[in-house]
């Protein structure tokens, strides 16, 4: 079974389709010299629909900076809102798809469901990791659980770093130390064990498209 994978940046979301069994190929607008599967360099906005519809399913991960917390910010000012375009796209091309974008997209999204890291006991040095993002398909598909908040610390990736951010536990103030340093504390907690830190910042942890990977084969098998 293929999977495309729109997108795509350094690869966390087609290293957990992957794991679910998918040959994965990959279409980003910029070069990424550290996608471990093959790799196309396009505007995805300008794919043909007959190119898409060689592959088995879909999952696109529209940028998210117009959708942010972060969107006022002076280097994402204008940000694309891309999510119902790509829609139309994948919608076009027939085949069972996955929308991903961030908990702020929720309004231009169809009925997703929220994954989160502590659904699956992500996390690094005794922090969790939350990391909540939205998934739309067109077919069904389910979270493992009910998010797993405890009350352990909880780690941020984001911004090239590995960040303290919970408030009971120092927050902002605390110094974000690790004992392997940030790169090795956000492998671990996103479960990626490839790419810059800049890279890891931007990616979903593969878990999250396993999990669903493994919904979207028995999909495609049928």
């Amino acid at each position: 079974m293929k999977l495309l994978d729109l997108f795509c940046c350094a690869g966390g979301a087609g290293a957990g389709y992957h794991a679910a069994g998918f040959d994965v190929t990959g279409v980003d607008i910029s070069p990424q010299p550290n996608y471990p599967f093959d790799f196309h360099q396009a505007d995805v906005l300008q794919l043909d629909v007959g190119f898409l519809r060689l592959f088995d399913a879909i999952h696109a991960s529209p940028p998210c900076q117009g959708y942010s917390s972060m969107r006022h910010a002076h280097n994402t000012t204008g940000a694309p809102l891309l999510i119902n375009q790509v829609r139309q796209l994948l919608e076009d091309a027939g085949k069972p798809y996955v929308i991903e974008n961030v908990e702020q997209a929720k309004w231009s999204m169809v009925k997703p469901i929220l994954l989160c890291g502590s659904m699956f006991g992500l996390g690094t040095e005794g922090h969790e990791l939350r990391r909540h993002r939205l998934f739309e398909s067109n077919v069904d598909l389910f979270a493992p659980c009910a998010c797993r908040h405890s009350y352990a610390p909880v780690v941020g990736v984001y911004g090239g770093h590995a960040r303290r951010r919970s408030a009971s536990h120092g927050g902002r103030k605390t110094q974000d130390r690790w004992e392997h340093g940030h790169k090795y504390a956000m492998q671990e907690a996103m479960g990626m064990n490839w790419g810059t830190t800049a890279e890891i910042s931007e990616a979903i942890p593969p878990a999250y498209t396993e999990h669903l990977g493994r919904q979207l084969m028995e999909v495609c098998r049928k």
